[in-house]
């Protein structure tokens, strides 16, 4: 009804629409100028308030919202009109970088303008969040420009050289790195000259000087090639015609003074064996040890690229020869883990630089390599580590470099660890599978080197302190709860199973079974009984009792009578409208046995004798009420319900004519008329 009266509605606003339009436009047959429009602010003047300070956005300052927000209409909310940056380069166009251009803001590159900028107004130019240098200092590291010697145009910020958006040249340059050096220094100068040892030196700065701020005078680079710092230019040059030449190619004169390599080692760095010296080493100058070109985790990735993914295969179809499908593809998956030197860059941490007489150019034997970092005493100890395969060493298990597992395994934990222990990767085909156990987490229990417990445990056994690690819940605390005694004693393994079990909960035997192995008196008296417990007889324990511990007597999972009424309701027919025994209502074990009996009802004794626990059984005034008649010593119930009746007497709501009238001479002799 509602939807039908809303179209309803619609139908005629929309359809009289027009027409209110038009009657509004008219009168007496003149058009009439139509009221100007209000803007944002007329009604947020707040909000232009707020944003007339210091620097303000061309649109701001002119009161214009449009350009940029969506108006209201039915739905409030500030609602731009394009995302960022489009709406940004809506206004700044000639902003918007272009692919062919060698460097970009990494900023600029993600599209993220407001990382550095304000979009109303802001006290800094540029409508900056800060001042220029702390908006750069915000991601570059404020330590590389701050050493002994500072490149002066820093002093008036990093626009003097470089553009904050993107640039035709190298790290975001202005110019070319040579012509913006140029359009300082004068290049031509005799004092320039002879800071060079008279050579005519035009181009190539970079290659001896750092641009920003360094520890060595003149802005030199850390680490200056010897001939270079002992002024030895014509070691290697020489000048024809005001040009500086070199005297043979940058390699050949490496190896006038550096030794020629040799093809007879293990392993050999492919770029020196073919004599391609300048493919990692800067000729001059480098802020890098060894005179490296480039940092070694950006050098070595040049033609060693680890990537952020590793490609797994994990599956091979069958050759589309033998029945026509194709190979399956690579799965891709992320990187879990990382090899701390690769981490941080020092592949030479490993790694010879040029040749080793041990593979994969590393610096020492694979074994006496990683115990230079991982303790001796630990990873080389049989009983303090997981032993590797035989006559193996730690790459039995682990990457070099990094892995899609963790602790750089070569593969699932599961795949490696049970590819050694087949008895525990048989056990995956039991009923009950202990979760990590399941998940092929067996770094969830185990620690493989440096133990602290057998069986390569991460924590001890002892005191249940490795299980209690995840399931601290078990051991309940408290004044009144019982706790069963090994929990108590931390003796998890024996009730439990580490890894499987054909039982529910890990268990290593059936549950009945399982406690009877303890609780053999309970178990030979449920055999003795002629009326045993249901429950006990089929060695359902855990249909009334909590294994670990509850607050209720006998680790019961329910107080009484509740665990009792949750098989036995019809006991408590009587006890909402009616009258309840009293010991029915406190506790069932008054009366009857947990286990078995050998008594009809599971009673605890004999019935008249059970009674007479409570009731005066004779008497004159138990004659009375009898109506002068003795009953029988356990007859009590042939006319009482032991657990709650309609009336205080508790009697049986049907029952014979002349009992119910108090007549029983005609069955009984002596008694009342």
């Amino acid at each position: 009804m509602k939807k039908k009266l809303y179209s309803i509605v619609r139908i005629l606003f929309f359809g009289l629409l027009p027409v209110l339009l038009a009657v509004s436009c008219v009168q007496t047959g003149k058009r009439t100028e139509r009221a100007p429009a209000r803007s944002c602010l007329d009604c947020h003047p707040e909000m232009g308030n707020a944003f007339k300070d210091g620097n303000v956005h061309a649109p701001v300052k002119e009161n214009r919202c449009a350009p940029c927000h969506q108006p209201h209409g039915l739905i409030g909310g500030l609602f731009l009109r394009e995302p960022e940056p489009e709406l940004c380069y809506s206004c700044h166009e000639e902003l918007k970088p272009s692919s062919t251009q060698k460097s970009i803001h990494q900023p600029v590159a993600a599209g993220r303008c407001n990382s550095c900028h304000e979009p109303h107004n802001s006290p800094f130019a540029f409508l900056l969040k800060a001042p220029a240098a702390e908006t750069c200092f915000s991601c570059h590291d404020r330590s590389l420009f701050q050493k002994k010697y500072i490149h002066a145009p820093l002093e008036d910020g990093c626009r003097s050289c470089h553009d904050p958006h993107s640039s035709d040249n190298v790290s975001l340059l202005t110019s070319g790195p040579d012509t913006l050096c140029r359009s300082c220094h004068q290049v031509d100068n005799t004092s320039f000259i002879k800071a060079h040892n008279e050579y005519p030196v035009q181009s190539g700065c970079l290659q001896c000087h750092t641009p920003h701020a360094g520890d060595r005078p003149k802005l030199l680079k850390k680490n200056v090639h010897d001939p270079v710092d002992k002024g030895q230019c014509d070691a290697c040059h020489r000048v024809e015609k005001d040009k500086v030449l070199t005297k043979d190619t940058a390699d050949a004169l490496c190896l006038l003074c550096h030794d020629t390599p040799q093809n007879n080692q293990e392993s050999t760095h492919q770029p020196w064996l073919q004599e391609q010296c300048t493919a990692c080493h800067a000729v001059h100058a480098s802020d890098y040890k060894a005179l490296l070109s480039k940092p070694p985790e950006l050098l070595c990735l040049d033609c060693h690229d680890q990537g952020t993914r590793r490609e797994v295969v994990i599956q091979q179809e069958s050759d589309p020869g033998i029945d026509g499908r194709q190979p399956a593809d690579p799965v891709v998956e992320p990187i879990q883990s990382v090899h701390q030197p690769v981490a941080e860059g020092n592949c030479l941490g490993c790694h010879n630089g040029h040749d080793s007489g041990q593979k994969f150019l590393l610096k020492q034997d694979e074994k006496t390599l990683c115990l230079g970092c991982h303790k001796g005493a630990v990873f080389a100890s049989k009983t303090r580590s997981h032993p590797p395969a035989k006559g193996q060493g730690c790459d039995t298990c682990h990457q070099p470099h990094d892995s899609a597992n963790i602790s750089l395994l070569i593969a699932p934990q599961a795949t490696l660890c049970f590819g050694c222990h087949k008895r525990a990767a048989d056990e995956r085909g039991r009923l009950s599978l202990h979760r990590p156990f399941a998940d092929g987490n067996c770094v969830g229990c185990h620690k493989l080197h440096d133990p602290k417990s057998g069986s390569f445990l991460k924590q001890s056994d002892r005191n249940g302190a490795l299980c209690l690690s995840c399931h601290e819940n078990v051991r309940k605390t408290g004044e009144n709860i019982q706790t069963h005694q090994p929990v108590v004693r931390g003796r998890c393994q024996r009730c439990h199973a580490p890894h499987s079990a054909d039982f529910p909960s890990v268990l290593r035997q059936d549950p009945g079974e399982l406690c009877i192995s303890c609780h053999q008196d309970i178990d030979r008296g449920i055999q003795r009984s002629s009326v045993p417990h249901e429950p006990a007889r089929q060695g359902e324990c855990l249909s009334c009792h909590v294994a670990h511990g509850s607050p209720h007597e006998a680790m019961l999972n329910k107080g009484q009578p509740l665990l009792c009424l949750s098989c036995h309701t019809e006991v408590a027919q009587f006890w909402r409208k009616g009258v309840a025994h009293k010991p029915a209502i406190r506790d069932c074990m008054q009366c009857h046995s947990a286990h078995g009996s050998n008594v009809q009802g599971m009673l605890n004794t004999g019935r008249g004798e059970l009674c007479g626990r409570c009731h005066q059984l004779t008497g004159k005034e138990f004659l009375i009420k009898h109506g002068n008649i003795q009953p029988g010593s356990d007859s009590c119930v042939s006319c009482h319900d032991a657990h709650g009746g309609p009336d205080k007497g508790l009697l049986y709501p049907v029952g014979h004519a002349p009992f119910l009238e108090g007549t029983c001479t005609p069955c009984h002799s002596g008694g009342a008329k």
